[in-house]
């Protein structure tokens, strides 16, 4: 059984990330032709096809879904060799803000490798709203926010896109005749308004069976056959939900847009909120070339 090549994984990675080969090619200085032929070879070593293609983007298969977790840990694995061989002497206290959607994802799993290549850097989480941790930046009680660049009222460090993806139960088939059940997030939630408003565009009659602020109760009301909701890949709960697209009826969703803030950090912090900064720029844009993480690492809001 051969190795899985990571040159191919991390096209695939950045591709189900930014919901486009255009745009992954500028992410990893590439050609997009040179992007789809590391697609196309990584389908044929694996016998699967792994992206459903069309003029407007790229969505993954259940193939794809299944793989991407995978192709995280593999190229995690290898950045975590070169973190761990050049930690040095980094030491300090990294204050952390996160969306819960940011929280529950596959990031929480990463800042625990950190944490195992840099065992002298102690991280403190906080859990919150964008408008919340907003407030907390601007008082001085976090050093990184991964927030929602509309609402936090800072310069960031850099911004992201990333696709959500429709969601149903396992066994949920949306009906034609009968208007689409809804489980929405309340509050804040810019990504919800969004969704309401791509339906009544594409004519799709909706109702809201169910609304809550609370990322894992959202989950549950879909895991029960409630409704449909747009999540985004991390807190897609594969084995009992199923990821609906256009063959299901239904529009394309929209995408979460996310933002890296910080502020300036006092000289014994400098170099662990520094090292935080870098590797959360590596693990939210796996592929972003070097002199563009040189260059966002060197910008002082």
């Amino acid at each position: 059984m051969r190795d899985l090549d990571s040159t191919l994984l991390r096209a695939f990675v950045t591709v189900a990330e930014t919901g486009a080969v255009s745009a992954a090619a500028i992410r990893l200085a590439r050609t997009q032709a040179a992007i789809s032929m590391q697609l196309r070879r990584l389908e044929d070593d694996l016998g699967q096809r792994l992206l459903d293609r069309s003029p407007r983007g790229v969505q993954l298969t259940e193939a794809g879904h299944l793989l991407l977790p995978y192709a995280h840990t593999i190229l995690g694995a290898g950045a975590d060799a070169r973190r761990a061989l050049n930690a040095g002497q980094v030491a300090g206290t990294v204050r952390l803000g996160m969306l819960e959607d940011i929280a529950v994802g596959r990031l929480p799993r990463a800042l625990r490798r950190f944490s195992a290549a840099y065992p002298q850097v102690a991280l403190e989480i906080v859990v919150d709203s964008s408008a919340a941790l907003s407030a907390r930046l601007a008082e001085g009680e976090l050093d990184l926010l991964v927030g929602d660049p509309a609402i936090v009222a800072a310069p960031p460090l850099m911004t992201w896109t990333q696709p959500l993806y429709w969601v149903g139960a396992r066994g949920f088939v949306p009906s034609p005749d009968t208007a689409l059940s809804i489980v929405a997030f309340g509050g804040s939630c810019l990504w919800q308004q969004q969704v309401l408003t791509i339906l009544r565009r594409a004519g799709i009659a909706w109702r809201v069976v169910c609304t809550s602020t609370s990322l894992p109760a959202v989950q549950s009301a879909v895991e029960a056959g409630l409704g449909v909701s747009v999540l985004l890949e991390g807190n897609i709960r594969h084995e009992s939900m199923r990821v609906l697209g256009r063959n299901d009826g239904l529009p394309d969703p929209p995408t979460a847009d996310l933002g890296l803030f910080t502020r300036a950090a006092p000289h014994a912090q400098a170099a662990a909120v520094q090292t935080l900064q870098t590797f959360l720029c590596e693990e939210l844009n796996i592929g972003l070339p070097e002199g563009r993480l040189a260059e966002t690492s060197a910008v002082t809001p």
